[in-house]
């Protein structure tokens, strides 16, 4: 009976931390074009339609005039303000250059006004925008999440405390990650949930509870 018990127990920790932990997509905000909302989909990303719950934003469907108008900080419709509330809020925006295609104009356009759009192209840069080659963008996408999973702890610290608002699933497998000793104390803090697996093994080494 007592070893069906730790079974359900294990079983138990095991669904609990599948949760916790699972998958992670990144976000989308997309101005662009279907194939590329689909290019997303297909490798993962959640594209979205609102830009304040998108972790990033692609830009491969935007005219020029409209760039312009974002580099003056003056935007026109929805569309440009959500891409410039993006760049305030510091959110990566990664933006087509055969959408912002200024290199076109460099034989046809007078010197002046050419250096002009290539000084706009540089403003949008120092305001946040990356701009990238259609076959870049799952590359550069996938840098950015590999740098925010960087950044990421790694491990628990011994007194570490769940972020506001969230759950902090606590395991055998984390506690044992800690190298907590016999005699030391773990503190449970807001919003942790310590798994009946966890509680045995602080029992079992003779570490502390201390709420």
């Amino acid at each position: 009976m007592e070893n069906l018990d730790k079974l359900v127990q294990l079983i138990t920790d095991r669904l609990l931390e599948n949760l916790q932990d699972g998958p992670n997509e990144t976000s989308v905000y997309l101005i662009g074009k279907d194939r590329t909302d689909a290019l997303l989909v297909e490798n993962g990303y959640r594209v979205v339609n609102n830009c304040e719950c998108a972790d990033a934003v692609v830009v491969d469907c935007l005219t020029l005039d409209a760039f312009l108008r974002i580099a003056s900080l003056c935007p026109a419709n929805e569309v440009e303000s959500n891409l410039l509330t993006s760049l305030l809020d510091g959110k990566p925006v990664y933006v087509s250059l055969e959408t912002f295609n200024v290199e076109q104009y460099k034989h046809s356009a007078r010197s002046r006004l050419y250096r002009e759009l290539v000084e706009q192209k540089v403003k949008l840069e120092k305001y946040g925008v990356q701009f990238y080659r259609e076959n870049q963008l799952l590359s550069i996408l996938g840098t950015q999440l590999a740098e925010k999973e960087e950044a990421a702890p790694q491990k628990l610290e011994r007194k570490a405390a769940s972020p506001k608002g969230k759950t902090n699933l606590i395991t055998e497998a984390k506690l044992q990650a800690m190298d907590l000793s016999e005699g030391d104390s773990f503190v449970i803090e807001k919003g942790m949930i310590v798994t009946a697996l966890a509680k045995d093994y602080l029992k079992r080494h003779k570490i502390r509870i201390v709420k």
